[in-house]
């Protein structure tokens, strides 16, 4: 059985699809918990939670090899009355910045 250049392409493209959605899911997963215990850590708890995926790129990395960087935001409380925003940015495999916004502690 032969395939056409035209159907190996839609095989290539259909299966780089898949992996870009498993990856993110993968990648996903592992931010809400790197952030769920930064929360925790931090003393707010994290709402909902989830993160949502802002912003995907390529970016080199500090040693100069191309990766995704992943943007997530998501929202924690402090006390329990008002919703803060926050930013984890995912590069590769490695949580290279959490950034929470100001909040009041109670």
């Amino acid at each position: 059985m032969y395939y056409s250049l035209g159907e190996l392409f839609w095989i290539f493209l259909l299966g780089l699809a898949a992996w870009y959605f498993w990856a993110g899911m993968a990648a996903k997963d592992r931010v809400r918990h790197i952030v769920k215990a930064h929360c925790a850590e931090t003393g707010v708890q994290l709402l909902d939670d989830t993160v949502m995926l802002k912003r995907t790129r390529i970016k080199r990395d500090r040693r100069g090899q191309v990766r995704l960087q992943r943007q997530y935001e998501f929202e924690f409380t402090s006390t329990g009355e008002r919703r803060y925003s926050g930013i984890a940015v995912l590069h590769g495999q490695r949580v290279s910045q959490i950034q929470l916004s100001p909040f009041h502690m109670s």
